[in-house]
């Protein structure tokens, strides 16, 4: 049984503060509330596949826009929570590439080795006009929050996602197929927070170069320490 830690903040500001616990939607198993009597429920292989998978939400009701004439992005939030939730995407301006990032950050660690997060698109958010950025990286060796990066796939009309619409899967993985994960919400350590502005201004600097020093640390993780 492998553990994973988690929280959650919300902003752009790694000090930033969640909602009241009684308020937000907390991370379900995959399988929670699914509806049994279709016939894939029963399948070995589909329950396998959602052992060790979470379905994050969206945290509040949130009304956009894009206005790819402008090249705009227009929401029902005031302008403080727009800025402190949105981050546009470097190709932003050339109209055809319209990503945004939403600030709804998930720190995901651990202190076993060998583990992967994977960030899956869910199914359903393609119904309102988004598409999420799928991501996986070993959080055994490497920290760094998780995102929920998007493409605008519908322009020019209103987009609402309500609160508790799936915005997509996280998935644990780990090269034993047989692997257990459980969750546990747990504040994150000072000394994950120092890795993370560490991880951040190397990604600054070195813009998708982190990968290669990310794979060192997992070859050097998978090598045994008994020498033979």
């Amino acid at each position: 049984m492998k553990k994973v830690y988690w929280d959650y903040t919300i902003g752009r500001n790694p000090s930033s503060y969640p909602l009241p616990d009684e308020y937000v939607n907390i991370p379900k198993k995959f399988r929670t509330g699914y509806d049994t009597q279709y016939d894939h429920s029963k399948c070995p292989a589909w329950k396998k596949w959602g052992d060790n998978c979470w379905v994050i939400t969206q945290p509040f009701d949130l009304g956009m826009q894009y206005d790819d004439k402008t090249r705009s992005l227009k929401t029902d939030m005031n302008q403080n929570a727009y800025e402190e939730y949105f981050h546009i995407g470097e190709r932003w301006l050339e109209g055809e590439y319209p990503e945004i990032q939403m600030q709804y950050v998930h720190s995901f660690w651990t202190r076993d080795k060998d583990v992967w997060v994977e960030q899956i698109p869910h199914p359903l958010l393609s119904r309102y006009g988004l598409e999420l950025v799928p991501a996986t990286f070993p959080i055994s060796v490497w920290f760094r929050p998780l995102v929920m990066g998007v493409k605008i796939i519908d322009k020019n009309v209103n987009l609402f996602l309500p609160k508790g619409t799936p915005l997509c899967y996280v998935k644990f993985y780990s090269k034993r197929s047989d692997a257990n994960f459980v969750l546990e919400k747990k504040a994150l350590p000072t000394d994950l927070k120092k890795a993370n502005e560490e991880h951040s201004l190397l990604r600054f600097y070195t813009k998708f170069k982190a990968w290669d020093l990310i794979m060192n640390r997992v070859n050097k993780e998978s090598k045994c320490p008994l020498k033979f």
